[in-house]
């Protein structure tokens, strides 16, 4: 099969495709046929750091297919997991054996990609309680471009920060995965979102997506922070940062019992607060990674009643996967960019 291996030789390009081995089915785990795959920040954080990568890795947490074969387990006499047989038409849930605590994974867990091989090739093996039928009202591309971004926002917005449609939400990086799919939930939820980005293109996407309101990210944070003041009245009950960089003006924008969630470092992996504003206002401070199995299904179950679908930037086919790379970190990009399976 075809799959965008990572070159460990750090004077070669650092990914390129070519042909490797199937991979083998264990019991309980399936096989599927990608017909899509996405891109995440994740892949291009471990791309940057491709020498701590084991020999032949395959990257890729997203991804939509078709099963073809299930794992030697699966007989007749004994339980099969809904929805999974040859031939159903998946999408991928990239948290892989995160365990039985729902507050946290446990310590077998990883995300699909690394050190198991992802979905930038042709087959992919994943357990089979990660496959969840393809939403009827997504295309190939929508399907693949949910998963990572759309558990993260999930579980961050709901799981962790407790959304509901009576809160106004601030959602940093407004243009990015997690900030669009993040825009999507909470409106389709209720809550009024206002959006920080950083080009008036970007917040007409935004406002395109169900944001009430933009703030540009680019003024300094006492001027973005006052900016956000003025875009929600009495403050923000809820905010989301995915940069790392935005902890100082949504506290200071948060009302008093405000709930600030964080979940990744895109932008800075420290963050400088004022102690006085956390315990004074009474915030709560929540991180939140990826999310769980049961996670993504509240999420698709979400999708299906709502019928938003994820906003996909640019589809390459594989052999072009070192401009998906490159457009991933492009200024313009907003939403997901996504690989085509299917295209030679």
């Amino acid at each position: 099969m075809k799959a965008a291996v990572v070159n460990l030789d750090l004077s070669l390009p650092p990914v390129a495709v070519r042909t490797v081995d199937m991979p083998t089915l264990r019991p309980y785990w399936a096989l599927v046929r990608v017909h899509h795959a996405a891109l995440n920040r994740l892949d291009a954080m471990m791309l940057a750091n491709r020498s701590d990568q084991p020999p032949g890795a395959v990257f890729g947490s997203d991804g939509a297919g078709v099963v073809v074969e299930l794992g030697p387990a699966f007989t007749p006499a004994l339980p099969q997991v809904p929805g999974v047989a040859v031939g159903a038409e998946v999408v991928i849930s990239p948290s892989l054996l995160w365990g039985a605590d729902p507050a946290a994974p446990g310590e077998r867990y990883e995300i699909l990609g690394s050190p198991t091989r992802g979905t930038h090739a042709e087959y992919v093996t994943v357990p089979a309680a990660n496959l969840f039928p393809r939403p009827a009202h997504l295309s190939w591309a929508e399907a693949a471009a949910l998963p990572t971004a759309g558990v993260t926002a999930w579980r961050a917005l709901v799981t962790r920060g407790r959304l509901t449609g009576d809160d106004t939400v601030v959602i940093g990086a407004g243009s990015s995965g997690v900030g669009t799919l993040a825009i999507q939930i909470a409106s389709a939820t209720g809550a009024r979102v206002v959006a920080v980005t950083s080009t008036p293109d970007k917040a007409a996407h935004a406002l395109k997506l169900g944001a009430h309101a933009t703030v540009d990210r680019t003024a300094g944070p006492d001027e973005l922070a006052s900016a956000l003041l003025e875009q929600t009245g009495d403050g923000a009950s809820l905010a989301l940062d995915p940069t790392g960089a935005l902890w100082p003006p949504f506290v200071d924008a948060l009302r008093p019992g405000g709930r600030l969630v964080v979940v990744g470092k895109m932008a800075a992996a420290t963050a400088r607060v004022d102690v006085r504003s956390v315990y004074w206002k009474q915030l709560d401070l929540l991180g939140s990674a990826m999310g769980s199995t049961h996670d993504f299904a509240a999420l698709l179950g979400h999708v299906a009643r709502h019928r938003w679908a994820p906003f996909v930037d640019s589809v390459h086919p594989l052999a072009d996967v070192a401009a998906a790379y490159a457009r991933l970190d492009h200024p313009d990009r907003v939403g997901k960019v996504v690989l085509d399976l299917q295209q030679p």
